[in-house]
């Protein structure tokens, strides 16, 4: 059956039209390339991990903004997730600082360094703005353990140590302690050379713990007084080295530490 006039023509014109689109295609994609512009920022802000501490009261993660050139970035919060152990907390603001607090977990155990990952959202130049981050950053295992006071009577000395430890520790012994006034200069209360056992084993966390000692002349102990009455001072000086064990898993570490503490008279 032979086609018709108008059919034949609007076969025509399809094939026209085929051919026109095909060739404002090939147009535009060659010139597609310069209407596109490229805007690259350079100096932008950034978010780093400054710090990851690690406490027996938990896990205190610190992040700072690096302001660069004319582009200034003011943090309003977000979150943070730690990769290795799969904890996440929001970001809340301390003394000026972005802080995210995690609870202390078996999983930080034997940790060396983790991975951070976070999203914190606020303000670039006036517009909202969110400024995502990862990094890699090392595990600072916090130990503190510290004189909170002392008092000295009848020849003996009452110590009250602070443990704030995320593993527990024993304290082993002090040496070469001593007691004086806080002038200039200094009268001895007692001065013991060489080294006393104390062998006190504390659990990890929070603890105060008294360690009484009596202070009796000989034996390498020098004493000029027996109470803080005795030398009447506006303050007093306890200068006390002492060894540490921490006891790790699968390991003791133990350290010397040198504990100053000074009290003033009346408390």
């Amino acid at each position: 059956m032979a086609l018709n006039t108008p059919f034949k023509i609007t076969i025509l014109i399809s094939i026209l039209i085929l051919i026109l689109s095909l060739v404002l295609i090939w147009g535009t994609a060659k010139l597609a390339p310069s209407l596109i512009h490229y805007n690259v920022l350079s100096n932008d802000p950034y978010i780093k991990v400054e710090s990851l501490n690690v406490t027996s009261n938990g896990v205190v993660i610190r992040l700072v903004v690096i302001n660069n050139g004319n582009l200034t970035f003011k943090p309003a919060g977000g979150w943070v997730e730690v990769v290795d152990t799969g904890q996440y907390g929001n970001i809340t603001f301390i003394n000026g600082y972005l802080v995210v607090e995690l609870p202390l977990t078996p999983q930080w155990v034997g940790l060396n360094s983790v991975g951070v990952k976070g999203l914190v959202r606020g303000y670039l130049n006036g517009s909202p703005a969110y400024i995502a981050f990862f990094d890699v950053v090392p595990v600072h295992v916090v130990n503190k353990v510290y004189i909170v006071g002392f008092n000295y009577s009848n020849c003996v000395i009452t110590i009250e140590l602070g443990v704030n430890t995320v593993i527990p520790v024993i304290i082993d012994s002090v040496s070469n302690m001593s007691l004086f006034t806080h002038t200039s200069p200094g009268y001895y209360l007692f001065n013991i050379i060489g080294s006393r056992a104390i062998n006190t084993y504390v659990p990890a966390g929070n603890h105060i713990i008294n360690i009484v000692m009596p202070i009796k002349p000989g034996n390498n102990t020098y004493v000029y007084a027996c109470s803080l009455s005795e030398m009447p001072s506006s303050g007093y000086v306890l200068y006390m080295p002492i060894e540490i064990t921490y006891i790790y898993p699968g390991e003791n570490i133990t350290v010397n530490q040198l504990m100053v503490k000074v009290v003033q008279s009346g408390g």
